[in-house]
C-alpha cells in the first residue's frame, strides 16, 4: 500500500488538526487516492527566513566591528608613530645638549691642565728670582718684590682666566692683550709724570749730571712714598689711572680686571730698582717666551704678547706669554 509522502511539518499540520484549510481527496485512474492539501507558508520557512535575517544582521554587525577595529588600529598606529617621532626628537635634543656639555667640560679640563703647566714652568723661574731678593728684602714689608711677584703670578694665571671665561662672550687673546698693554702703559706714564713734577718742584733737571747720585737717592724715596700712597689710598690712586683710558675700558668687569692689573704693575714699578714690562718681541730671546697654547716657537706664524717679559734692569724676572695672531 502506498503511503503519501509528506514532510514532517506537513504531517504535523495534517494529523495534528492544525490545518487552517479543508483537506480533500480524489481518485486517480488507477484507483489511487490523492489528497489535496491547501498551499500555506510552513513554520519551517518562517524560521529559516528569521534565521537568515539574523545571520545577515550578524554579518553586518561583524563587518562594522571589524571596520571600527581597523579604524582604531590605524589611530593607535598613528599615535605610536607620533610618539616614536617625539621620542626620537627628544633623544636628538638631549644628545646635542649632552655633547655641548661634554665639550665644555673637555675645554675646562684642558684649561686647567694648561694653567697647571704654566704654573709649573713659571714656578722655577719665579722661585729663583724670589730667592735672589729674599736675603735683601724686608720680610715685614707686605709690598716687597717677592710678595708682589706672587700677586702677579696669580693675576696672569688665575684672575686672567676667570675674567676671560666670565665675559659675556669669551674674551679673545687680542682683546685681553690690548687691555693689559694699555693699562701697563698708563701706569708707566702716570708714575713718570708724578716723578717729573716732584723733580720740577725740587728744581732738579734731567740734564744736571752733577745731581745724578742725588737723583737716584731721591728716586728711591719717591718710590717709597708712592708705595705708601698705593697701600693707603688704593682705589683712588688706581682709579685715576684707569679713568685716563676712557672708552678703552667699557664694562664693569673690564674695569675690575684693569684695576687689578694697575695695582700690581704699579707695585712692580715702585720696587727698587723697578721691575718693568718688555713688549718688544724682536729684542726678546726665545728662552724667555712661552706660548699660551703650548705651541712651539717655530709653529707661530705671527706671535703677539699677551703678557710681557718682566725685567729688573737687565735681569729677566719672569717669562713673557705669547699667542699666535695668525
Amino acid at each position: 500500500m502506498d503511503t503519501p509522502e509528506f514532510s514532517s511539518c506537513g504531517r504535523t499540520e495534517l494529523f495534528g488538526g492544525q490545518s487552517k484549510g479543508a483537506i480533500t481527496s480524489k481518485m486517480t485512474a488507477g484507483g489511487r487516492k490523492i489528497f489535496d492539501i491547501p498551499q500555506q507558508p510552513s513554520a519551517c520557512t518562517d524560521q529559516n527566513l528569521q534565521l537568515g535575517g539574523a545571520y545577515h544582521d550578524l554579518i553586518e554587525r561583524l563587518a562594522k566591528v571589524e571596520q571600527e577595529i581597523r579604524e582604531k588600529r590605524v589611530w593607535v598606529n598613528s599615535a605610536d608613530l607620533r610618539l616614536q617621532n617625539l621620542e626620537s626628537c627628544q633623544r636628538e635634543l638631549l644628545g646635542d645638549v649632552t655633547q655641548k656639555e661634554l665639550q665644555k667640560k673637555e675645554e675646562y679640563k684642558k684649561l686647567k691642565e694648561k694653567n697647571k703647566e704654566l704654573e709649573a714652568r713659571n714656578k722655577e723661574l719665579l722661585s729663583k728670582a724670589m730667592s735672589m731678593h729674599k736675603q735683601s728684602e724686608d720680610m715685614n714689608d707686605p709690598l716687597r718684590l717677592t710678595a708682589v711677584l706672587e700677586m702677579y703670578e696669580m693675576l696672569r694665571l688665575r684672575e686672567w682666566e676667570k675674567f676671560r671665561s666670565s665675559s659675556l662672550s669669551s674674551l679673545s687673546y687680542k682683546a685681553g692683550s690690548s687691555i693689559i698693554k694699555k693699562v701697563f702703559d698708563a701706569c708707566e706714564k702716570d708714575i713718570q709724570q708724578r716723578t717729573t713734577k716732584i723733580f720740577e718742584v725740587l728744581d732738579i733737571t734731567p740734564l744736571n749730571d752733577a745731581m745724578t747720585n742725588s737723583k737716584q737717592g731721591i728716586m728711591k724715596e719717591i718710590r717709597n712714598l708712592f708705595r705708601y700712597s698705593c697701600s693707603n689710598n688704593q682705589s683712588e690712586f688706581y682709579m685715576k689711572i684707569i679713568m685716563k683710558l676712557g672708552s678703552d675700558i667699557k664694562t664693569p668687569m673690564e674695569r675690575q680686571f684693569a684695576l687689578r692689573c694697575c695695582q700690581i704693575y704699579c707695585l712692580l714699578l715702585l720696587q727698587d730698582p723697578p721691575v718693568e714690562a718688555v713688549w718688544n718681541l724682536e729684542e726678546s730671546s726665545m728662552q724667555y717666551l712661552e706660548h699660551v697654547d703650548r705651541k712651539d716657537w717655530e709653529h707661530c706664524s705671527k706671535p703677539v704678547f699677551l703678557w710681557p717679559i718682566l725685567k729688573q734692569g737687565e735681569q729677566v724676572i719672569l717669562k713673557g706669554v705669547i699667542w699666535d695672531e695668525k
